[in-house]
């Protein structure tokens, strides 16, 4: 592929979510093949009637050669550290999510990302229905951008902001008359 004739993608969102036990794995492993797919972690706690003692969190994926790699994802402990944002922890899958210590349960949630081009949808039979919608919808979501992208706008508005705060700072230093000694 030259990328000269390939149609934009588009990532649709769905929200995660999964409880992780003692002694029972969680795998995130999509069937569908005509899609690449992400997971987007984005907060892990624990539950109101989780046992007060450390939760370890291990989630089991590949790495750029595809080997097998594990690592520690967080840890937790009720009295001390009940939730934790992780700031969108993207994993390609397959991936495994298990407890290597404590009882649980921890829950984990995010966004479940489906890369598809612009004008794909997942209901591709539904042609009457499309027709129907457009007629009913007055407003439209816009599906939320990558993480990549959020980083990439909110550094962009960061950098308007201190461009404008030295703006104002030079014309308040004009305005301001000089302070007089007495």
């Amino acid at each position: 592929m030259n990328g000269l004739n390939e149609e934009p993608m588009a990532p649709q969102n769905f929200l995660y979510g999964c409880v992780l036990e003692a002694g029972k794995e969680v795998v995130f492993n999509p069937d569908d093949d005509d899609f690449e797919h992400q997971l987007d972690l984005r907060m892990a706690c624990v539950d109101p009637s989780t046992k007060d003692e450390l939760h370890m969190v291990e989630v089991e994926g590949q790495d750029t050669e595809g080997q097998k790699i594990k690592a520690a994802l967080v840890s937790l402990k009720p009295s001390t550290l009940p939730s934790v944002c992780l700031g969108g922890f993207t994993i390609t899958p397959p991936a495994v999510f298990r407890l290597k210590a404590g009882s649980g349960p921890i829950h984990l949630s995010g966004q479940h990302l489906v890369m598809m081009e612009a004008d794909e949808s997942f209901d591709e039979d539904d042609d009457d229905e499309d027709e129907e919608e457009e007629d009913v919808k007055t407003s439209k979501k816009r599906p939320a951008t990558s993480p990549a992208l959020k980083a990439q706008v909110c550094l962009t508005s960061l950098a308007f902001v201190v461009l404008s705060l030295s703006k104002m700072e030079m014309k308040t230093t004009h305005i301001l008359p000089p302070s007089r000694k007495k």
